[in-house]
């Protein structure tokens, strides 16, 4: 069971509402825009594991406000098994906060609103397996990339220059 797919994306039989999504007073506009590849910066710069790290793929539809999408944990007290467990709910237009301040953004490619678009009904293809403590968000935005790459949307050699940098820690724009 550990490589199965949950049902869903683990949005299945989950408790409580979704997280909240301000897209119906941030729109995404009509225009090309760069869409990054953000590392979020860890909790304790001194004891900290790189997979740990958080990972999403965003782009800023007005100041301080970006459009995100990524698996997110889901760990309440009420919740069915598996819990917590990783979900994909949708993309999410979000306020930004500090962690957006303090973390990695890398360039992925600059896309229009159609392109956008795709990206977000190709994150509902990406399967989110049943908990298994080795996958885990950035096991799913890289799948993602994968799927970008089928699509045309980006080249082989924006998701490898995208990935080498998330992994070193450095941004590549």
């Amino acid at each position: 069971m550990s490589n199965d797919p949950l049902p869903e994306q683990g949005r299945a039989n989950t408790t409580g509402l979704p997280p909240i999504n301000l897209d119906w007073a941030h729109k995404d506009p009509n225009t090309d825009l760069p869409v990054y590849l953000v590392v979020n910066a860890p909790s304790d710069p001194k004891r900290f594991d790189p997979r740990g790290l958080h990972w999403s793929l965003s782009w800023e539809v007005d100041p301080g406000f970006w459009r995100q999408v990524n698996v997110l944990e889901h760990r309440r007290p009420d919740q069915p098994a598996p819990n917590p467990r990783y979900v994909y709910w949708e993309a999410l237009t979000k306020s930004a906060g500090p962690e957006m301040d303090d973390a990695k953004k890398i360039e992925v490619a600059v896309l229009s609103l159609p392109e956008r678009q795709r990206v977000e009904q190709l994150a509902f293809q990406v399967p989110v397996p049943y908990p298994n403590g080795r996958w885990n968000c950035q096991n799913w935005l890289i799948d993602l990339l994968k799927r970008m790459v089928q699509d045309m949307l980006i080249t082989d050699e924006q998701m490898d220059a995208t990935l080498k940098a998330a992994r070193a820690g450095e941004s590549n724009s």
